[in-house]
């Protein structure tokens, strides 16, 4: 079969650079006659995501071609993380062009007078800008979306009440009812549409744009299966691109067996320790994070808790490490609970989840913790923070039943967010550790499903050769 060489553009964000990654190495492994260029954008400011992202090296059939960090100065007026993520992708646009421009001439990286086009570019949902350069040198496009079939479909569905009914999507917060969207199964509350969707700044300026570039593409890569998600799967319009769903794709990571927590967790029973972990830009406040303590305490449960100190920036940073924790935990409470669990910084979540004395998560909500949940099967209490956490809580709580509440609308944006209580958080806790509960059940169901979904025949390996047919037409 004729050679493909696949471009894959990732945004420089930590939750969704691991999961295209892992995508090309999909590619490669299932087909022997493709080839993957990965082209890795930096987020300064960012030495955690830095650090993982410089951990990518060439093997067989995949290059990666690292762009050197930006200066931060240059974007100190962005207001957010996602705003700097956004500017920092504009201004490689230019540079990219020139490296695709070169595999046309034979100047390019892989060596002098050596033409070799890419077949196709797979641009993050964020990098919707390098649609301009494939169309440039007439070459098809497909968005990699690391988030649900779900949340696709609000972004598509708020994209046509804008442009062909005139709404402003900004009043839908003020809503006093449910709306009814056609990808999730039940009405969906106001309070749990996220920030970044009814904040108008994010919407005009971010979001709406690259909903309108995923319907120039040539097809839309989901990170989902259709077992978990055939009812949001089968809500679009007519107006859809062809959606291709691959997952569960999982973020790689290097392994680290000789962390502490892993360590500790070998002498642990099964499905007896809580993980508490909220993704790499999840921290709370003393108040908060002293109701979490005594909601822990009471529990009784053993417990891994990853506790990260707020950025200095507010929202346009990223989380650090305590010095020492006994500054934000109430009086005593390592002493107290140090034959029960673990406070820590970074955790190796993928590799928590994996042990089997891990047996239940109080997650963020973001889609690839939620998929590593479901992946190994331990059930999950959410707590959304920020992006779009709130719906992907209310859809596996309310929609799918593979998930108890703590919260569904928390978020960190509001200026006026109330505290979640300690009694709140405990009943959380209880409910997810529960042995017996139906969503645990259900949980472990959809384990299978998501494994069968990835194995010669399931529906997304199928999903994945039909892609890779349609990019060769």
């Amino acid at each position: 079969m004729e050679k493909l060489d696949l471009f894959f553009i990732p945004s420089p964000l930590m939750g969704h650079v691991g999961q295209l990654v892992e995508l090309a190495r999909l590619f490669v492994k299932t087909f022997d006659h493709i080839t993957a260029t990965v082209l890795v954008i930096k987020l300064p400011g960012d030495p955690i995501g830095t650090d993982y992202t410089d951990s990518f090296t060439d093997h067989t059939r995949i290059k990666f071609i690292h762009f050197p960090p930006m200066d931060p100065c240059l974007f100190q007026d962005c207001p957010t993380v996602g705003f700097t993520a956004d500017a920092v992708i504009n201004c490689h646009k230019p540079i990219i062009r020139r490296l695709v421009a070169s595999q046309f001439t034979g100047s390019g990286p892989f060596g002098p007078g050596r033409v070799r086009p890419p077949g196709a570019l797979v641009v993050d949902m964020f990098c919707t800008s390098m649609i301009d350069v494939a169309k440039e040198f007439n070459l098809p496009t497909y968005v990699f979306f690391p988030s649900n079939a779900a949340f696709l479909g609000i972004m598509f569905y708020f994209q046509t009440l804008q442009d062909e009914l005139g709404q402003d999507i900004s009043q839908l917060s003020h809503s006093a009812t449910n709306l009814l969207v056609p990808s999730y199964a039940n009405p969906v509350p106001p309070s749990v549409v996220p920030h970044v969707l009814l904040d108008r700044d994010h919407w005009s300026k971010r979001f709406i744009h690259y909903t309108r570039k995923y319907r120039e593409a040539n097809g839309i890569i989901v990170n989902t299966f259709q077992e978990l998600e055939h009812h949001a799967l089968c809500s679009y319009d007519g107006n859809t691109p062809p959606v291709y769903t691959v997952g569960p794709l999982l973020k790689p990571e290097k392994p680290t067996p000789d962390h502490e927590v892993l360590q500790w967790l070998k002498g642990q029973p099964e499905s007896s320790v809580l993980l508490l972990c909220f993704g790499s830009r999840g921290w709370f406040g003393v108040d908060q994070v002293g109701e979490i303590a005594v909601a822990i305490e009471r529990s009784g449960c053993r417990f891994i808790w990853s506790l990260r100190r707020p950025p200095p920036e507010g929202h346009k940073g990223f989380p650090k490490e305590y010095a020492d924790y006994n500054e934000v935990l109430p009086d005593g409470f390592l002493e107290r609970t140090a034959e029960k669990g673990k406070v820590v910084g970074w955790v190796p979540q993928a590799e928590v989840l994996a042990d089997v004395a891990t047996g239940g998560f109080v997650s963020h909500c973001g889609w690839n913790s939620l998929l590593e949940s479901i992946w190994y099967g331990v059930p999950v209490a959410t707590w959304p923070i920020y992006a779009e956490q709130q719906l992907d809580a209310f859809q596996m709580v309310k929609d799918l039943g593979l998930a108890v509440e703590i919260s569904l609308d928390y978020n960190q944006m509001n200026k006026d967010q109330q505290l979640v209580s300690a009694e709140t958080i405990e009943k959380g806790i209880r409910e997810v550790m529960d042995c017996n509960s139906a969503v645990r059940a259900k949980v472990k169901e959809m384990s299978a499903k998501s494994r069968m979904a990835m194995e010669e025949g399931g529906s997304s390996f199928e999903s994945l050769r039909r892609l890779v047919d349609d990019i060769i037409m």
